[in-house]
């Protein structure tokens, strides 16, 4: 990597490994994100169309050699020996295989692949896609395991977010379900999440758990997690930020301003103070090889913030009403699988910049209207002028 770096280095390079998805739905997700960040997404999704028509063929060019390289993989990879740091569970079923140099992050996880071990009966490749629709319809019962081995029946009820590598489904008692679209999603989240909390970087709360079900005579299990409903936010004077607002998320945020009344917000010295613990959050989050960009091809978009209130676990108890934080969330990628933590040796200064630029944007839509889709001129100037006031020298 060229450039400046900001931030301390991991301990080991990350070697980041490739899943099946066509390149063309890859591409496609990834220049729309990328697009929409600065623009709209409706802007986004059309000029990604445009882009993957012109670049079909060269991507599935990119898929077979992709193709031709796994099988080579699975042919040179089947006799390796787990290297030091990986627990080995003899018993799992599934093996999730992560180097982790913090030791509470390490004991958690161990602690989750017992769990897991003793519940997990199926690899998800052994699983039939139909066997999984019955699951989304709501139409059966479904068991729920707990690390408490506790065992309860529930259904997927309303779906309450969707997105490109999971959706979250209501489950009732204030909790919703995630379905990853990769087996190895929920393992990354589960691993981010705690290192997160080890940083005090605020971030949802996550449970593993196994659900188990049957299906034409033959009872299945995953591995998943559970988290909170995203309205229980709410109860706690807490509301979700990001840049792909739903229509419920932002009228939630509607009258709710950062700034206090009579301040000019074109002024950038008067978000100093309100900005203050969203800028720490993300050197924090910089200096421990985590990025929320979404600039490059292969990152995860999770650049989402949080709207807090005072009386809120995260708000500072800084002097405004309403802070605003990092809460990112979703940290595993559709297309790379992270094998490490931190999950990346350095980053540049210019991610660095991209990071807090993206974050700043979403407060400065909070506080000008964040049932928008785009800025005017004076208020992109405004996030050009805070971006720069709050880099790091």
């Amino acid at each position: 990597m060229t450039g400046p770096t900001a931030g301390n280095p991991a301990l080991n390079p990350p070697r980041n490994a490739r899943n099946n998805e066509w390149t063309c739905v890859r591409w496609f997700n990834k220049i729309s994100d990328a697009v929409a960040s600065k623009t709209c997404r409706f802007f986004g999704r059309a000029v990604a169309a445009v882009v993957t028509v012109v670049a079909f063929i060269p991507s599935l060019a990119v898929d077979l050699v992709y193709a031709a390289k796994s099988l080579y993989d699975r042919k040179i990879t089947i006799h390796q020996t787990p290297a030091p740091n990986l627990p080995v569970i003899p018993e799992a079923k599934v093996q999730w295989r992560r180097y982790i140099h913090d030791d509470d992050v390490k004991a958690t996880m161990e602690r989750h692949d017992r769990f897991l071990a003793d519940n997990v009966l199926h690899h998800p490749e052994e699983i039939p896609e139909a066997a999984y629709q019955p699951l989304e319809g709501g139409d059966i019962p479904i068991e729920l395991i707990t690390p408490q081995n506790e065992v309860k029946t529930i259904k997927l009820n309303k779906k309450l977010r969707f997105s490109e590598s999971r959706s979250y489904y209501d489950i009732g008692d204030g909790q919703a379900l995630a379905i990853n679209r990769r087996p190895y999603q929920f393992y990354d989240e589960l691993m981010m999440n705690r290192y997160l909390e080890k940083l005090g970087i605020p971030t949802i709360e996550v449970q593993p758990v196994v659900i188990r079900w049957e299906f034409e005579g033959t009872k299945y299990t995953r591995a998943t997690y559970i988290t909170p409903s995203f309205s229980e936010h709410e109860k706690q004077n807490a509301f979700l930020v990001h840049h792909n607002f739903t229509e419920e998320e932002a009228e939630r945020l509607v009258g709710k301003k950062l700034l206090a009344v009579g301040q000019d917000p074109l002024k950038p010295e008067n978000w100093d103070e309100v900005l203050k613990p969203l800028v720490n959050d993300i050197r924090t989050l910089i200096d421990n090889g985590v990025s929320t960009s979404a600039d490059s091809i292969d990152a995860p978009h999770i650049h989402k913030a949080i709207l807090v209130g005072k009386g809120n676990k995260f708000h500072s108890g800084g002097p405004a009403d309403y802070e605003i934080r990092a809460f990112p969330f979703e940290f595993a990628n559709e297309n790379v699988e992270l094998d490490q933590l931190p999950p990346k040796k350095k980053h540049t200064a210019k991610e660095e910049e991209s990071t807090l630029r993206q974050y700043i944007e979403s407060a400065v839509f909070v506080q000008y209207d964040p049932k928008k889709y785009l800025l005017p001129t004076e208020w992109k100037k405004l996030v050009d002028e805070l971006t720069e006031r709050h880099l790091r020298r």
